[in-house]
């Protein structure tokens, strides 16, 4: 079995990658640090048999990356490897194609099982998934779309600048980054900054 791990963390890439090399059906763990490089391996090697997706990566959504990468390669489990427990981002990527989702914090037995479980062919979710999906009121979670403009104001809400200073660094009016500010408030259901922040940084919109 041949798995690709998407991983921007290291540490965590080579813990996982560690512990699945000394298993025996395991022939080989391709690490791969940003969904860019991660495509074109794929695009030259069809023989992998499963992704191990994390969310937030440096280049890309890992959400929206989930939907391309099984579009692309229907054949190939993908197991969503995450620390966000939140159900809407759980069922975002299961309806994005993610065969799994798993907790970073998951035993290595959870992982090998499902890993085991996505290999041949079968949708697969822990107890621990189940129990989140089932527990917690359902919040469908809508990918909210954001003008060219609005993703470089947000960035530089993130950055922490007002909105003069805003205008200032995009060539444009005052009342024009408050009006953004009010879209993006809008857009994510958001009542003030901190939430429109948690908000994007959770749902990885933050790229």
């Amino acid at each position: 079995m041949k798995i690709v791990m998407i991983e921007d963390h290291q540490v965590v890439a080579e813990g996982i990658s560690s512990m699945l090399n000394e298993v025996a059906y395991v022939e080989n763990v391709v690490q791969m640090s940003n969904g860019m490089s991660a495509m074109e391996y794929l695009n030259k090697h069809a023989d992998v048999d499963i992704i191990l997706l994390d969310i937030n990566l440096p280049d890309c959504n890992g959400i929206e990356l989930c939907l391309t990468l099984k579009q692309q390669f229907p054949n190939i489990g993908i197991i969503a490897l995450s620390t966000y427990n939140q159900p809407g981002i759980i069922n975002k990527m299961l309806d994005n194609g993610a065969d799994s989702y798993l907790l970073k914090n998951a035993t290595s037995k959870d992982l090998l099982k499902t890993i085991e479980n996505v290999a041949s062919g079968k949708k697969f979710l822990t107890d621990e998934i189940k129990k989140i999906l089932k527990e917690t009121p359902l919040n469908t979670f809508k990918t909210p779309v954001f003008t060219k403009r609005e993703k470089e104001v947000l960035i530089l809400i993130a950055e922490g600048l007002t909105n003069q200073e805003i205008a200032d660094k995009l060539f444009i009016s005052q009342l024009t980054v408050i009006s953004h500010r009010k879209s993006l408030l809008e857009k994510t259901e958001s009542k003030n900054t901190a939430q429109l922040i948690k908000y994007c940084f959770e749902f990885g919109l933050l790229q």
